[in-house]
């Protein structure tokens, strides 16, 4: 009789813990979860075994994992799983860190959001939940940036400025871990700069570009913010993202895909920048080694409607012109063979 492969194991503090980390959504008798394998939204865990965690991506991944749960009375293992994660940290950096991330978890899943759940930039709920969290006040905020001194080498809960960035983009490394955070404010939308970027892991090079493609996705841009690239799921719920954190970040992008073009077999690319000179001279950076590694089955860069200038602006100003256009050059690409002109602008 063969012998059956031991379940790998899981350790949270609580179940609490363990659902806000796993991205947990309530589908009634299950929740439907992030598998810690594999990244994708298709693990599931019934509520009457909540021991129990399986991928449902049986040929793709399948992974089942035990969890364990360690309250307050006895953290050992759960302090050493922490450890393990993050060896280069101090043990106060290391608890900031996973408590900043259950935060942000948990906040995308169970805070309310005015702004989010209203059409923010026009962007529905279905499509921002999953990638911005919102902390709704300035108290809140506040003590965001307390727990997360260790982590900033900075207190920036005196600065009223700061505080008012109430909208959290979490940033994820290859391994799921909190590496750095964009913040953005509803509360008031003419702060300027509109948006910061804070590293949350010191102890490395912290990955500069969000990234989510789904499995059977025909179609990925590459975007040169969060914002824009989220503005194709409006039009595309499957299509694959790669959304820079600014034009002149290029060089994580370009190496990540040079390294891994097995996950861009067969899919068609779309290169998204902004319709300014910082933009061009990304797109020819970003296209230049997708031409050079052959990356992806073709590429196009996106044409946007006169008078808009990225993926957002043109999707507040006109959605139904933007999805044509959209739906005509993914349509287009996948008729084309490699290498196809594109004109810059000088």
């Amino acid at each position: 009789m063969s012998k059956l492969t031991p379940y790998k194991k899981l350790v949270f503090q609580n179940i609490e813990n363990a659902l806000s980390d796993l991205n947990a959504e309530d589908k009634g008798r299950y929740y439907i979860c992030n598998c810690p394998e594999c990244n994708q939204h298709e693990a599931f865990m019934y509520k009457n075994n909540k021991h129990f965690i399986q991928c449902n991506r049986e040929n793709h991944c399948g992974s089942r994992m035990m969890l364990e749960f360690h309250e307050k009375g006895d953290m050992s293992a759960y302090e050493q799983n922490i450890e393990k994660q993050y060896p280069n940290l101090t043990t106060e950096q290391r608890l900031s860190l996973d408590w900043s991330n259950r935060v942000f978890s948990y906040a995308k899943n169970y805070f309310k959001s005015e702004p989010l759940d209203n059409g923010y930039r026009g962007l529905s709920k279905q499509v921002t939940r999953r990638f911005v969290a919102d902390l709704q006040h300035e108290d809140i905020v506040q003590h965001v940036f307390q727990k997360a001194e260790p982590l900033l080498g900075k207190d920036y809960s005196n600065n009223s400025w700061m505080c008012k960035r109430n909208l959290i983009f979490p940033l994820y490394g290859e391994d799921n871990t909190l590496d750095r955070v964009l913040l953005r404010s509803s509360i008031d939308e003419n702060l300027d700069p509109k948006e910061i970027q804070l590293i949350f892991n010191p102890s490395r090079e912290t990955r500069d570009f969000f990234m989510d493609i789904p499995q059977d996705a025909e179609n990925v841009v590459v975007s040169e913010s969060i914002l824009d690239a989220l503005s194709f799921r409006e039009v595309d719920e499957n299509v694959g993202i790669i959304a820079l954190t600014g034009a002149t970040k290029t060089r994580q992008v370009k190496e990540y895909m040079a390294e891994h073009k097995e996950q861009f077999a067969g899919k068609h690319l779309l290169v998204a920048m902004d319709d300014d000179h910082a933009g061009w001279k990304a797109t020819r950076d970003i296209v230049n080694t997708i031409e050079e590694a052959r990356i992806g089955e073709d590429w196009v860069a996106f044409d946007y409607a006169s008078g808009t200038k990225d993926a957002n602006e043109n999707l507040r100003q006109n959605r139904k012109e933007f999805a044509k256009t959209y739906d005509q050059i993914s349509t287009h690409t996948k008729g084309k063979e490699r290498g196809m002109n594109v004109e810059y602008e000088p």
